[in-house]
């Protein structure tokens, strides 16, 4: 008997390896499929990666009689049908190597968790339950009785169907259904139910549902969806908006144009924290048609966008944070970064090392796709490559939507608050504004640097600050209910009883030092007692739902003032805030980055355009000790494009990025010794290479946190010219020369 051989990629020490299996159980297993295969016993899922023919009887013979035992074994199931398109995976492995990095790994980080590995104990399959939809034509001269009307507008709203158990749900009975069937009005089929509860829908675009209507563009948004339109296929686009103008309907329009002509969407956000309000947004305008797609996600829901993906007969729009950059869409038309400048959208650990710009652009240029990059702050690597210098077209939005004008930037000197006896962390100007907000129906929005209640505790006899037993960093202390505190540690979450005693000298003398938004908020509730107060930070938008549930409750209206860290700065529309605040500002200006000023700038930018969105002009108060730091200056005077000016005559003069190229190799493990002689050990190796063609070695060298949940870091910095290729070993031969006992 002839049998399919099949070679299947396994999941099996670093790199993944191939074992061949046959399909004697006539399943129609093709290139490109994902499996249920056993390895020693193990249940395991697999890609198919090659495929031939070959007889039983030739099998045996080629085996040893001790090998006889080790016939080739069956694969078991189909896990996913054409899981892996062939030109996905040729641009997997083009940005696989420009990673430096295997297929395997890239192709193990790009799809859903579960999907490649030992099998878990998910459940991926589907079960059939009625569906009931409503027909297209219907007979306007029916007489209906008012419950048979309520049906039909239920089902309208649900986007033309539903389940026939939400139907009961709401209670619309089975009889009253039948009834409506009888008539000829709706319709009931078995459909695909997911264990995530989301379905296959089919079109019902005929059908009068009440989505929104575009709106209608200004001058400045219509020229740049007709620059768009105008680009030839896999160009780029830089939509550079002030806070306010209209992105986002410019996306929707061009999306829009996408759809109709049959070609899927991708948006992008740096944040999570993003995702609900553009999800909401696009849903209202394209319904069933959007899928979000993002770590927040369980793993069945993620494999479950897969696999609509997949078997789609209609183009779609996925939202998703950088993760979602892999995504099968094909064809592809759009893809956005929305805040392109963001530094979220860099992938920094674990390998594969990426930027999700540069898989989009490339990706793009491969599929005839499109890009948008969209910014109120581009990054000065994007606005570097702008026509006629690169190849990314320009389209600028100069006005917001509400014709209402920029916030105005008010700074307060904390040195003058000191000097007249105000130690608090509030400046009174601050206090005496916020204590107006409730009686003028606004809102406000506070930018604290570090979530906790202070930054480190320290011994205020010796100067000891207690620090993690696993990193090389301070412990945070938090506050919980009943004013009780504990230390968490924010890289490795290792938690401990806060300290009465210093282990050093004795003393009993310890001080919480540094804000935290946790203690912002109590000496808010201390001095304006009536102030509606929320905190908004990783601590408190845990959850499928944490980020919409808190927005929501401050866009209701409840609250006057939302306390959170840097994600309350991006893509929030949020029209009754009026006033955004930066508290402490120093501590972001003065951070080890190369980019930190340029990082900082769009931040409080960001943040400003947070204010004044909606009918009532807005503010922003800046607390700083350093108000004539050059950032501060350009918050004021809000001319970014100068700033960009001179931070690239400062960088190109100084051969910095991004007019020079950078890598930073950082490797770990329990042995530090062994760890330093790795990062030797490699410069060695490839410090010829770094020498012919022009790049510098920096190091090694302990990292700047030289130890993190107990594993020691040393790293290595390479500098060179802006256009070569990194000096390292091509694909994934760079680990062969690093012991398993050492992550890079």
């Amino acid at each position: 008997m002839e049998y399919p051989q099949l070679e299947v990629w396994l999941e099996i020490g670093r790199e993944g390896r191939c074992f061949t299996y046959k399909d004697g159980l006539k399943l129609g297993i093709g290139l490109g499929d994902l499996v249920l295969v056993r390895l020693k016993g193990r249940p395991m899922h697999g890609l198919v990666v090659g495929k031939g023919n070959l007889k039983q009887a030739k099998i045996d013979s080629l085996l040893v009689p001790a090998e006889k035992e080790h016939r080739l074994e069956n694969i078991e199931g189909l896990v996913q049908k054409a899981a892996v398109d062939t030109q996905w995976r040729d641009w997997l492995e083009v940005m696989a190597h420009a990673c430096h990095t295997s297929p395997f790994r890239m192709l193990k980080t790009a799809l859903p968790p579960g999907w490649l590995g030992q099998q878990k104990t998910y459940n991926f399959n589907s079960k059939k339950l009625w569906w009931v939809s409503i027909q297209t034509c219907r007979d306007s001269n029916q007489t209906l009785s008012s419950r048979q009307k309520n049906l039909e507008e239920f089902l309208l709203q649900c986007g033309g169907g539903a389940w026939l158990k939400s139907l009961n749900a709401q209670g619309f009975s089975t009889g009253l259904v039948n009834n409506l069937m009888a008539l000829g009005r709706i319709n009931r089929e078995k459909r695909e139910l997911f264990p995530n509860g989301s379905d296959h829908i089919k079109d019902f675009d005929d059908l009068p549902i009440n989505l929104e209507q575009p709106n209608e563009l200004t001058n400045e948004q219509q020229s740049a969806v007709d620059l768009f339109a105008s680009l030839p296929e896999g160009a780029s686009l830089l939509l550079w908006g002030v806070t306010g103008s209209g992105k986002t309907e410019v996306y929707l329009h061009i999306a829009s144009k996408e759809l109709l002509a049959g070609r899927h969407c991708l948006i992008l956000t740096p944040e999570i924290g993003l995702v609900p309000q553009i999800v909401d947004r696009f849903r209202k305008r394209f319904g069933s048609r959007v899928l979000e797609y993002h770590s927040n996600c369980s793993t069945k829901e993620r494999v479950n966008t897969w696999r609509k993906i997949l078997n789609s007969s209609r183009p779609l729009v996925l939202i998703g944070t950088r993760s979602a950059v892999f995504l099968p869409l094909s064809p592809l038309g759009l893809i956005v970064l929305d805040e392109e400048h963001d530094s979220s959208y860099k992938q920094e650990s674990p390998m594969p090392c990426y930027h999700a710009r540069d898989m989009a652009l490339t990706r793009a240029q491969r599929t005839g796709s499109k890009v948008v990059l969209g910014s109120a702050t581009p990054s000065l690597s994007t606005w570097k490559n702008l026509v006629p210098n690169g190849p990314i077209s320009l389209a600028r939005l100069n006005n917001r939507i509400s014709h209402m004008p920029l916030p105005t930037v008010h700074v307060v000197d904390m040195r003058n608050e000191l000097a007249q006896g105000n130690r608090r962390l509030i400046s009174r100007s601050l206090m005496a504004r916020l204590r107006r907000l409730p009686e003028s129906g606004e809102q406000a929005v506070v930018l604290v640097p570090r979530r906790g209640y202070s930054s480190f505790l320290s011994c205020r006899s010796c100067g000891e600050v207690v620090h993690c037993p696993n990193c090389d960093v301070a412990l945070t202390v938090h506050r919980g209910q009943g004013d009780s505190q504990w230390l968490r540690c924010h890289w490795c979450d290792h938690r401990a009883n806060l300290e009465r005693q210093c282990h050093e000298c004795g003393s009993t003398a310890f001080k919480p030092f540094g804000t935290g938004t946790q203690r912002v908020m109590d000496q808010l509730s201390k001095d304006l007692e009536g102030l509606k107060l929320l905190r908004f930070d990783r601590d408190t938008t845990r959850g499928r739902d944490g980020h919409r549930r808190l927005l929501e409750k401050f866009a209701s209206g409840d609250i006057d003032v939302l306390v959170g860290t840097q994600m309350l700065s991006k893509g929030m529309d949020l029209p009754r805030v009026t006033l955004a605040v930066v508290l402490a500002a120093d501590g972001l200006l003065y951070r080890p980055d190369l980019s930190a000023e340029e990082q900082t700038l769009q931040l409080f930018m960001q943040l400003a355009g947070r204010a004044g969105r909606g009918e009532r002009p807005g503010e922003v108060l800046v607390q700083t000790y350093c108000p004539d730091h050059p950032v501060i200056m350009h918050l004021i005077d809000g001319r970014y494009e100068e700033f960009l000016k001179k931070e690239s005559k400062l960088r190109k003069e100084a051969g910095l990025i991004p007019y020079r190229r950078a890598c930073l190799l950082r490797f770990s493990g329990q042995s530090a010794s062994l760890i330093s002689e790795v990062a030797s050990s490699l410069a060695d190796k490839i410090r010829p290479l770094c020498d012919s063609t022009g790049w510098n070695i920096i190091g090694p060298a302990p990292a700047l946190v030289a130890k993190v949940a107990g594993k020691s870091r040393w790293q290595l910095l390479l500098h060179g010219p802006e256009f070569s290729q990194l000096p390292l070993p091509a694909g994934s031969s760079l680990w062969n020369s690093i012991p398993k006992e050492v992550s890079l």
